[in-house]
């Protein structure tokens, strides 16, 4: 069944407002953050598959981690094909300093055999002519691509407009009152829903350094916050 804005389960307080309003209050918030922080790449990759193999490497790991472990496995081995054909333990060992190396390496490696079936090497550039729920799907297939995942994949590197929820996304949606949902993997139709496919790359971007600057878990700098106006949480701390 095809999801449409009335078939989705509508939680964010952002919704009760009159169609206009509830429409300039998204595009004032999304210009707000990307006047703050521009429309920055984050460091990932361009390619689909080194961008989802990054991913995976950033998993409850830093950012400065998870780019050197990137870094050393592109300079390690000549290809995804010659990872393949590595040992599980020689991947392992390289991912040991990042956390949960045992699971990440089985997941690369099961990635990695996967699309060798499906697309006859360890490419993914056939998949970019396909349709975006189809793209979706078959990431969503794959060993250790969630939604999540597969969305960010899309986003950095197919050009696709969908907004991947992560746990900053999620935090900022829920305190400026467009969610109440408990987790991130709840929010994606709603999020899209609700932000148009022009601005989701900015806001999913924007909302990441927001919560690593300024929106934080604990603490939140909220005079210094560029959509403190629009903020429902703001409002209950003054």
């Amino acid at each position: 069944m095809k999801v449409t804005k009335s078939s989705i389960h509508r939680t964010g307080t952002i919704w009760t407002l009159p169609t206009i309003e509830r429409e300039a209050t998204v595009e004032a918030v999304c210009d707000a953050l990307e006047i703050a922080y521009g429309r920055p790449r984050l460091g990932n990759p361009e390619d689909p598959l080194d961008d989802l193999i990054y991913i995976i490497l950033s998993n409850k790991t830093s950012s400065i981690v998870s780019k050197r472990l990137y870094v050393q496995l592109k300079q390690g081995f000549e290809s995804w094909d010659e990872l393949l054909r590595s040992s599980v333990g020689q991947l392992r060992e390289i991912l040991r300093p990042g956390g949960l190396s045992e699971i990440k390496s089985l997941q690369i490696r099961a990635l990695l055999a996967a699309i060798s079936r499906d697309f006859g090497a360890c490419d993914l550039a056939a998949l970019k002519v396909r349709m975006p729920s189809e793209i979706e799907a078959y990431l969503k297939s794959l060993p250790g691509v969630s939604t999540k995942v597969a969305k960010c994949a899309m986003l950095f590197t197919m050009d696709a407009a969908v907004l991947p929820v992560d746990a900053h996304v999620h935090r900022v949606s829920k305190r400026i009152g467009w969610t109440s949902r408990k987790r991130a993997d709840q929010c994606h139709e709603e999020l899209e829903a609700l932000v148009p496919p022009e601005r989701r790359f900015a806001f999913h971007v924007d909302c990441i350094e927001h919560g690593r600057s300024l929106c934080r878990p604990l603490n939140p700098a909220c005079d210094l916050c560029p959509v403190n106006r629009h903020c429902a949480f703001r409002k209950t701390t003054k």
